[in-house]
């Protein structure tokens, strides 16, 4: 009897695995639905896992990936393999003579970037590359695993530390908080790139990752609610001034979907930053402190994608006063592209910024109840949250209160 029932559970377990293998990013025809069976089957990971699972999972694999991610890039593994074609099957040993490696050495590291799903394991010593891997040779994705080693990880290492030492006090300082305490460092995390042009350069590609790779604004936001029959008091006004908004990826995607208006559009960012702006020419690119006033008057919408996560609720207040004060009553809109976390079941990619954002620069992802007080605390209303399935962030819409 007990034989017939683990048979029984055995076929239940293959018919399981089968349904599953075949299931991939491109399975779904609407990518809302891809997002949703993902977070599911997050969820199915932490239910499938023992305590002794997910214990190896955080304290060994995940930390073993990292640092196996960091030596292949450090062999320049991933662009050496590509040259010797685009879906080239190489041997350890092939792949540890293309990068002057010891191959004994190397095939462990190969196993354990198979194992977790980085390349593609093909026969016994013999891999290819996956979409994944050829990914890490865009800056916006590779530049992660050096900031990952170079920021994240010692600043998550120091967070227990530092919280101690404050006695448990949220961190609100940007100029002195996990961050400063890791690095040594005085002053807030823009003047340490400041100072630190190598750094800063993975950072700005960090960043373009999170521009471009994320769903844009058109994909949450309706373009006519822009696109209406309001008129300015200036004329030819410009319809979006992207605050803060890197090196242009925002500014594109925007123009992909309503080409034609880049005479209309304004870029700004740090002189740094915006003078490799990745923009057409006809778009606007300035060099601006949104700690300063704004120059550009009685914009459609002043947009600001990842900025106010950035910033503690004082900071946020004086970033948009300056856009506040720069409104046209009854025609201009602020839009803030951003976390709006949930009061229950939020996503871990939600929550993971959220603690990111307290290492980094003391702030953090707001609920939407703190949206709105912010808001309020500086003469603005909000008129909607607008939401998509097909992204984890959304757009709040926001205008001048009736009475400011």
């Amino acid at each position: 009897m007990a034989t017939n029932n683990q048979s029984s559970a055995s076929t239940d377990v293959e018919e399981f695995v089968r349904s599953i293998r075949g299931i991939d990013r491109s399975s779904f025809a609407y990518d809302g639905d891809r997002v949703k069976a993902l977070k599911e089957a997050y969820a199915l990971i932490s239910r499938l896992e023992t305590s002794w699972d997910t214990v190896v999972r955080l304290c060994m694999t995940e930390p073993a990936l990292n640092a196996a991610l960091t030596v292949s890039q450090d062999l320049n593994l991933f662009q050496k393999w590509l040259e010797v074609g685009e879906d080239a099957e190489q041997s350890a040993e092939q792949l540890a003579e293309l990068t002057g490696s010891d191959p004994a050495l190397l095939a462990r590291i190969l196993r354990h970037l198979a194992s977790t799903h980085i390349i593609i394991e093909v026969s016994p010593d013999h891999y290819k590359q996956s979409a994944f891997s050829k990914s890490l040779l865009e800056p916006v994705f590779g530049a992660w695993i050096p900031y990952l080693n170079d920021m994240l990880n010692p600043c998550f290492a120091k967070m227990p530390a530092y919280l101690a030492q404050t006695n448990y006090r949220n961190p609100s300082d940007p100029n002195d908080g996990i961050f400063q305490y890791t690095k040594e460092f005085k002053g807030s995390l823009f003047e340490y790139y400041d100072q630190h042009p190598a750094e800063s350069a993975v950072f700005n590609n960090v960043m373009g990752s999170v521009m471009a790779k994320q769903a844009g604004m058109l994909d949450i936001f309706p373009y006519e609610r822009l696109a209406d029959s309001k008129e300015a008091d200036c004329a030819d006004p410009a319809l979006l001034v992207d605050v803060g908004g890197n090196v242009g990826h925002d500014m594109n995607k925007f123009l992909a979907k309503q080409p034609g208006l880049g005479k209309r559009l304004v870029l700004q960012d740090r002189p740094d930053v915006v003078k490799q702006a990745i923009c057409p020419t006809e778009v606007r690119a300035m060099a601006h402190d949104f700690f300063t006033e704004q120059p550009i008057k009685g914009a459609r919408a002043y947009y600001l994608h990842g900025v106010l996560h950035d910033w503690p609720d004082e900071a946020a207040r004086q970033i948009l006063g300056h856009l506040r004060d720069a409104m046209t009553p009854g025609y201009s809109t602020i839009l803030i592209h951003d976390h709006v976390i949930p009061a229950t079941e939020a996503h871990p990619q939600a929550t993971g910024y959220d603690q990111t954002m307290m290492i980094v620069v003391s702030a953090f992802e707001r609920t939407e109840g703190m949206w709105q007080g912010l808001l309020e605390s500086v003469g603005l209303r909000v008129v909607k949250i607008w939401s998509s399935p097909l992204a984890i962030q959304s757009v709040i819409e926001a205008e001048l209160s009736p009475n400011n």
